[in-house]
């Protein structure tokens, strides 16, 4: 006899897949809108006047052109406005892009705080530029790059190198984010190859492998955690504490002076540090 598929009150019935939505995170959320406003300003450019798009975007891409022609004064900008800018005819790459941002940025921002998770999406965009550019130094043909792959990638790997075991559902099938992980950079490393031995191919493979090289990096060395603010936040409180004990020792070497010798046995500068460390306290 078939067992029935109801289940009575209290008994438990098979555990079925969940699919949870990331709660969105303020820095996601910022730049989730600031990509997605960027792209359509530039869209409706590119719908009003081919020319008007080129004289706005051509600046801004990752023109590895430009970094040869212009040494040594470099557009330094296009490291951050490229991870700015999408192809307006692909919108599945900004799509794709806004996808791992929310999935897997969300998860590293929980886990990291907002300050630290924008360096780390920094760190990544500029490592997938970097290496971009070297490629093309080296002589591979390639035109300028756009979009926020590169870092997007790389807080993909940093997720997955923090939480290797975590299961994450692709296309519905359950898979650990260690082996998600390893298929994107064996996917990403075959294509960066074929682009660097081909040319241009229409995707910056070598900005991806850039931003994946960075996010486990990062993760690996600890730099992920860290946070240049606070640190030199830090470094300036050490500063100011060793700073009071070194004047408090002074203080007190220039009164037993003043006890010894008399107020007059003092220097000028002597006496204006006297009165700017009673002005102090």
């Amino acid at each position: 006899m078939a067992r029935s598929s109801r289940y009575q009150d209290g008994e438990p019935g098979p555990a079925m897949p969940q699919i949870a939505f990331p709660r969105l995170t303020p820095a996601v959320r910022w730049i989730l809108i600031g990509l997605a406003a960027v792209h359509l300003v530039t869209f409706a450019l590119f719908l009003v006047s081919d020319a008007a798009y080129a004289r706005m975007t051509d600046p801004l891409q990752l023109d590895p052109q430009a970094w040869i022609d212009d040494l040594p004064i470099v557009p330094l900008w296009q490291l951050a406005t490229y991870g700015m800018l999408h192809s307006p005819v692909d919108v599945m790459h900004l799509l794709g892009n806004l996808l791992m941002l929310y999935f897997f940025g969300t998860m590293l921002e929980e886990e990291l705080g907002t300050r630290r998770f924008l360096w780390t999406y920094a760190g990544a965009q500029v490592a997938g530029a970097l290496v971009f550019l070297v490629a093309c130094w080296l002589g591979m043909r390639s035109g300028p790059a756009v979009g926020a792959s590169g870092a997007c990638y790389g807080l993909m790997i940093a997720v997955a190198t923090l939480f290797p075991s975590r299961v994450v559902y692709l296309l519905f099938v359950p898979i650990a984010l260690r082996w998600m992980a390893l298929l994107i950079l064996v996917i990403t490393v075959f294509s960066a190859l074929v682009q660097m031995k081909l040319g241009a191919s229409g995707t910056a493979h070598l900005v991806h492998f850039g931003g994946i090289a960075y996010g486990f990096l990062a993760v690996r060395t600890g730099l992920v955690r860290k946070d240049p603010v606070e640190i030199l936040e830090r470094r300036r409180a050490v500063n100011e504490v060793e700073r009071a004990q070194s004047d408090a020792m002074r203080v007190d070497q220039l009164l037993d002076k003043i006890s010894r010798e008399g107020i007059g046995s003092l220097s000028k500068g002597e006496r204006e540090f006297l009165k700017k460390a009673s002005s102090r306290k």
